[in-house]
């Protein structure tokens, strides 16, 4: 029977943005509502479609299952977990990859995701058929906005892939021709979708600059005030598509490589990210009663606690935090336990039932910093940094998670990086702390309690390049590729961590790495491995026969294409609790 104990309902979702929705009425263009000020309706779909949740704003609902009952995405890849003991007899079922009772992809395939990946991308085809019918200096002030709504569309169409493997792709988002072809669309080959999106990337690369210079200068000053992410440095919309780009390029490398690496080695010449891109929503986040997915984390604290395989990365001396010889990032991605110190919890839960036994508890909630720094026996993540914060940025991309993605281009040749991957290694740890630093401080929750603690200066720029030294050693020394892969990616745990479980997830699967801890319940020892999640249920009976045609992969144990060949049926899992 499906956990469905474990679910409280989501209440009127809509009504939750109903006075942001107000706000951004005001601010920006609606297209519903024109007025004799307003002639074009193209920068206010744009603006509309930047800003819908599941897109680039993760969504409330979807991450309230993602960690309520702690066998989702977070659980199952030990990003976030809750304090588990026998108390909690669902998780007797962690195991079960076929019936839903074990890994549950509700999150994904029970939200709409795949729907809305569709319905949210509507004002792309809006964008697309108006800007086509335009001329001159009217068309040419359209160019930027279909060309980035059309990188929007590439992006989700990426992560639907990511996600579901086949997806309906080169005859959807053409509902206004009519006909059964585009409004049921045929599911296509992930491969070709891929590559597809990639090229795609590349064109928007060479060709978004110039489309902006023809924008008139009119054109210009509505776009920085439409364009919510950027606000109109187009510079940094190219540099974010281009790492899209590679991105993708790393993940089909390993089943492509003779196609990936001169597309790599082209787009490692274009321009990538110069600094951290995030944006800020026009409103300040409500964690209480808002539709981003704070809330969710806040409404699931319980189920936001440090794994081991995190923790033991950040935490190398006693279990109390120490410059120099713990991780930097350490104090403001985790809250101190009641020991005035630093605990993952376990998935070795038969030892973990005798700590809790014994009175190691917990407080539950992230609504009295008191309560769970006197009671929290185990690390959750930083109510300060991220339950709390809300002051927290959209999220795009970061300085460190372009470090990573270099280190492997350089490890397996991949292309040229002009740095050794250790190097790079190296630069993931001092961009990543400074920006883990920076979300520390957007924060105001709880000043003035333990400041010193909660709010921590960060460390001289000395400790933090060792420490990035530190690791950089510890790479150069690892004696294979896959023993550098596991270092790397222990490293992307760390940097994006709860922030993006779902890229985290993509790369677990797809690279194997980093190894996870064995699940051990009473006299069992598990290591699940899903793959995927389900299609939605709405495509069988709306779509049947192109569903048809994919049917076979409808399940969490398939692997997505990207999974490389020698990596397939490789559970990457470590044989005990050791950590080598």
């Amino acid at each position: 029977m499906k956990k469905s104990y474990l679910y409280i309902a989501v209440m009127a979702l809509a009504a939750t943005f109903s006075a942001c929705k107000k706000d951004v009425e005001k601010r920006f263009y609606d297209p519903d509502k024109l007025n004799a000020t307003v002639t074009d309706v193209i920068p206010g779909l744009f603006t509309q479609l930047i800003t819908n949740n599941k897109l680039f704003v993760q969504d409330y609902g979807e991450w309230y299952y993602l960690l309520n009952g702690g066998t989702s995405i977070t659980g199952y890849g030990q990003v976030a977990q809750r304090y588990i003991s026998y108390r909690y007899d669902w998780f007797s079922s962690y195991n079960d990859l076929v019936s839903g009772n074990g890994f549950d992809d509700f999150p994904i395939s029970g939200q709409s995701f795949f729907q809305n990946s569709y319905t949210r991308l509507k004002n792309y085809e809006v964008i697309k058929d108006s800007v086509e019918l335009r001329t001159g200096q009217l068309k040419q002030d359209g160019d930027v906005y279909l060309k980035l709504a059309t990188f929007v569309k590439l992006y989700q169409c990426g992560k639907l892939v990511d996600l579901f493997n086949s997806i309906p792709y080169f005859d959807a988002f053409q509902g206004v021709k009519g006909g059964t072809q585009y409004l049921f669309p045929k599911y296509d080959d992930p491969k070709q979708v891929y590559q597809s999106i990639i090229a795609d990337l590349g064109g928007l690369v060479n060709t978004l600059p110039t489309a902006f210079t023809q924008m008139s200068p009119a054109a210009k000053t509505v776009f920085q005030q439409q364009d919510f992410a950027f606000k109109g440095d187009i510079n940094k919309w190219v540099a974010f598509i281009n790492f899209t780009r590679l991105k993708m390029l790393v993940r089909i490398a390993g089943v492509d490589e003779a196609y990936a690496k001169p597309l790599i080695q082209d787009a490692l010449g274009k321009p990538l990210p110069t600094t951290d891109l995030t944006w800020t929503m026009w409103y300040k986040i409500d964690v209480f009663g808002g539709g981003t997915w704070q809330r969710g984390l806040y409404e699931n604290a319980y189920a936001a606690f440090i794994p081991n395989i995190i923790m033991k990365r950040l935490n190398y001396g006693d279990s109390t935090y120490q410059p120099g010889i713990d991780d930097p990032r350490l104090p403001v991605l985790a809250l101190p336990t009641k020991f005035k110190d630093y605990r993952g919890v376990s998935a070795n839960i038969e030892q973990q039932e005798a700590l809790y036994n014994s009175g190691q508890r917990y407080y539950a909630f992230a609504d009295n910093i008191t309560s769970s720094l006197s009671t929290n026996a185990k690390s959750m993540y930083s109510h300060i940094t991220l339950h709390r914060n809300e002051n927290m940025p959209v999220y795009m991309a970061t300085l460190g998670e372009l470090d990573l993605l270099l280190a492997e281009i350089a490890l397996k040749n991949l292309g040229n990086t002009g740095k050794t991957a250790g190097d790079h290694i190296k630069d993931e740890v001092m961009h990543s702390t400074s920006f883990w630093y920076y979300l520390n401080q957007l924060s105001t929750y709880a000043r003035g309690t333990l400041d010193s603690v909660l709010y921590p200066s960060k460390p001289t720029d000395a400790i933090v390049s060792a420490w990035g030294e530190n690791i950089k050693t510890k790479f150069t020394a690892a004696a294979t590729l896959e023993d550098k892969m596991e270092i790397l990616m222990q490293q992307k745990y760390i940097h994006l961590n709860l922030l993006q479980p779902y890229e985290l997830w993509s790369e677990l699967r797809r690279t194997r790495h980093p190894k996870l801890e064995p699940f051990t319940w009473h006299s069992s020892v598990w290591k699940p491995m899903p793959e995927r999640v389900h299609y939605p249920t709405v495509e069988l009976t709306n779509n049947p026969d192109n569903f048809a045609k994919v049917a076979n992969e409808n399940n969490t144990t398939t692997p997505i294409f990207w999974v490389p060949a020698n990596q397939r049926g490789v559970i990457p899992y470590w044989d005990n609790y050791n950590y080598q």
